[in-house]
């Protein structure tokens, strides 16, 4: 399956000197989500030139009801349709810990927390696997934080009862760590 992030197809672009690149950047750095009509731009594109039959795992994605719908209707067009939507639910607080922490290797992408012991570096700002140089996403930050959360209660939250009612939902807790969140995912893959 193809995983497709729309957060890293964005930050993608975001990072090319180019109006629209700018444009995407500043859209992120401030925590808003990226105008509907862009998202389905950038994720056809993706999808025309990585056409997958096996299907695709959607990371983040949809954010908003309007694209739940508009996401149904393209995939409609290739025959495929959401089998399952996985409602990772943490609490606030954790999830503030685990962004504002949150620091990235530019040279392998590794994904460490200096905020989480078990998570942080074994030397600070320097990538335990490759030695590389650790940063902070521009939106990693308490504010950037805020509006996406207020953005997801105003927006995404209503996306639970519409894939609810879809029979497609199924409520996973991202609180405690990966393995324990992967393996109740597997669970209920295996039970379909």
């Amino acid at each position: 399956l193809n995983q497709i992030s729309t957060g890293d197809l964005f930050r993608n672009i975001a990072s090319q000197d180019t109006a629209l690149g700018n444009k995407i950047k500043e859209t992120l750095a401030s925590g808003n989500l990226v105008e509907d009509e862009l998202v389905f731009q950038v994720l056809e594109d993706y999808l025309d030139n990585h056409n997958n039959t096996n299907g695709y795992i959607f990371d983040g994605f949809p954010r908003t009801l309007a694209q739940a719908e508009k996401l149904d209707i393209i995939l409609e067009k290739r025959q495929q349709k959401i089998d399952f939507v996985f409602y990772l639910d943490v609490e606030k607080n954790i999830l503030l810990k685990r962004i504002t922490g949150r620091r990235l290797c530019k040279s392998c992408g590794a994904i460490y927390n200096v905020n989480i012991d078990s998570l942080k570096p074994k030397k600070d700002s320097i990538c335990d696997k490759c030695d590389g140089n650790l940063y902070r996403r521009d939106d990693d930050n308490q504010e950037s934080f805020e509006v996406r959360y207020q953005t997801y209660i105003e927006k995404t939250k209503p996306l639970i009862d519409y894939y609810r009612n879809k029979k497609v939902l199924f409520d996973i807790d991202g609180s405690v760590d990966k393995e324990y969140t992967l393996k109740q995912i597997e669970s209920v893959i295996e039970k379909r």
